[in-house]
């Protein structure tokens, strides 16, 4: 039976009223088996990489962990190889574990391994298939990296180096007095920067209508793009299953969220439009593609470009900061070392700026290092093989799931002696491969807003180190809460909570932070 077939099938569904719902019940799990079996009476194919064994029908599905799955591909790397075959429920899967077969294969052929795996419920049941990070390559998906490179890429980054200065202060002086919330913070803080780089627009509160659907966005996104998280993301005919069908709660969970997304996307979008005919738009990135709109680029194109600006950056520059914070709490001589570099450039009488980035290169190398200690996403998002490759004798099948294994190379010891090291001084050695040529993804798919996300960051370590000490939390006896590198295992690769203590350096430190928020206001 063919997709099609099962396709046709579930449309011509009688209605709730003409069938019972045990046996409904009974008719779903029967087509999900039919599904299952076609894939697992498929022809084997010969010369694919090598891989562990798996099971009839589900193949090595109960082999990937649902949490820490590169420490399971990097152990798999160990015993087969740096190029790893895996399947579940028929479905190819191809881990790449080394820089050589990654720029082999996801760089040099990426004209055919650029694809996104279809996912319905991230793409067609909730609709962030329109979007740059998750949509196909296509006319669209082309149109909106063009405008991000354009209007977003390095060269565009001065424009918003006053916005990212002053946000940055801002969430200091948020976080200073309460040593507590530090993520969530700056995970406001994106939603206020992105909204107002994308769209002009200032929000004060996490309770502003935008600033709260714009979090939601980017959580329902991280929801939806889990693979196991959604059954339809596995069987993807199910997205033609009614609301009203047994077990089809993820078809009224789409729904909701498909609505609140499309309010996201549009709304910002239409006020800027509305403020440019009036003459009182705030600059943009959204207004400056609008005024300086390249060929062939339509409304939509700029609409989905801007929207998806906060889900991309959102949670992994969060991830990434709280990085920063447990590495020098955990290495205060490392952070002693990088206030130095930045008092001998500001001499204490001024907050940094990213103007002073050429000149402070320890700095760079502690965010060099951060991407590497703890990848914000140590798998990478997948890619899709839209045709058969050949690699080293072996095929990649089309239709392939791939992974670049971001953990293994930040962990490989011919790479990074002592991996597990965090040592911001190794990049003294011009030789010492840089984590950002693998940390942002690769190909086609590297993130168009890599310099954003640099500054964004480097700035907000910048500031942090010239105002503050990060410590320790003291318990109630008034000695040091020991901590540990614990992090969550999903695909975005955040700390767990833990607590820190942020203890001025200097009263003055803090009124330039003061005067640098009442000068945005």
């Amino acid at each position: 039976m063919t997709y099609s077939a099962l396709d046709s099938l579930l449309l011509s569904f009688p209605t709730p009223s003409m069938l019972s719902p045990t046996l409904l019940t009974f008719v779903g799990f029967g087509l999900i088996l039919v599904v299952a079996l076609r894939h697992s009476l498929k022809p084997k194919r010969t010369h694919l990489p090598p891989g562990p064994e798996g099971e009839p029908i589900i193949g090595n599905a109960r082999q990937i962990p649902e949490t820490y799955a590169w420490l399971h591909y990097t152990e798999l790397s160990k015993q087969f190889g740096d190029v790893v075959y895996l399947t579940a429920m028929g479905q190819p899967i191809i881990v790449l574990s080394s820089t050589k077969a990654i720029s082999d294969l996801m760089v040099k052929k990426s004209s055919i391994l650029s694809g996104r795996p279809y996912l319905a419920m991230l793409g067609d049941l909730v609709g962030w298939d329109q979007s740059v990070t998750i949509g196909p390559p296509s006319k669209r998906w082309q149109a909106q990296r063009k405008l991000l490179h354009q209007f977003l890429g390095s060269p565009a980054i001065p424009l918003y180096h006053n916005l990212l200065q002053e946000g940055a202060a801002e969430f200091v002086q948020r976080v200073v007095p309460t040593n507590e919330g530090f993520m969530d913070e700056f995970l406001f803080t994106i939603a206020k920067l992105m909204l107002r780089m994308a769209y002009g627009i200032k929000v004060d509160s996490r309770r502003d209508p935008l600033a709260a659907m714009a979090e939601e966005a980017a959580l329902n996104f991280e929801d939806a793009i889990e693979l196991g998280k959604f059954k339809v993301n596995l069987f993807p005919f199910l997205r033609y299953v009614p609301q009203w069908f047994p077990f089809a709660d993820f078809q009224r969970t789409a729904a909701k969220w498909r609505a609140r997304l499309n309010i996201a996307i549009a709304s910002p979008f239409d006020r800027v439009c509305e403020d440019m005919a009036a003459g009182k738009a705030e600059p943009s990135f959204t207004a400056r593609c609008l005024e300086n709109r390249p060929a062939g680029i339509e409304d939509e194109h700029i609409k989905w470009a801007a929207g998806s600006l906060y889900v991309a950056a959102a949670r992994t520059t969060m991830s990434t900061t709280g990085c920063f914070l447990l590495a020098m709490i955990l290495h205060p001589e490392v952070q002693a070392k990088a206030q130095a570099e930045i008092d001998r450039e500001t001499g204490k009488e001024r907050l940094p700026t990213l103007a002073d980035r050429k000149n402070m290169p320890f700095i760079d190398n502690i965010l060099k290092e951060v991407l590497r200690w703890h990848p914000a996403t140590p798998t990478g998002l997948p890619h899709l093989a839209t045709e058969d490759a050949e690699y080293r004798g072996y095929v990649i099948p089309k239709g392939s799931i791939v992974f670049g294994n971001i953990w293994a190379l930040s962990r490989d010891p011919d790479m990074y002696p002592s991996p597990e090291k965090f040592d911001p001084e190794r990049y003294e050695d011009p030789n010492v491969t840089d984590p950002r040529d693998f940390a942002f993804g690769f190909g086609r798919r590297v993130c168009a807003g890599q310099a954003f996300a640099e500054a964004t960051v480097w700035i907000t370590m910048a500031t942090l180190l010239a105002t503050v000490n990060m410590k320790h939390a003291l318990d109630e006896n008034g000695k040091e809460i020991p901590l540990e590198e614990d992090f969550a295992g999903t695909m975005v690769h955040d700390p767990r909570p833990f607590p820190y203590r942020l203890e001025p350096r200097a009263p003055h430190l803090m009124n330039l932070l003061d005067a640098t928020v009442d000068a945005a206001l």
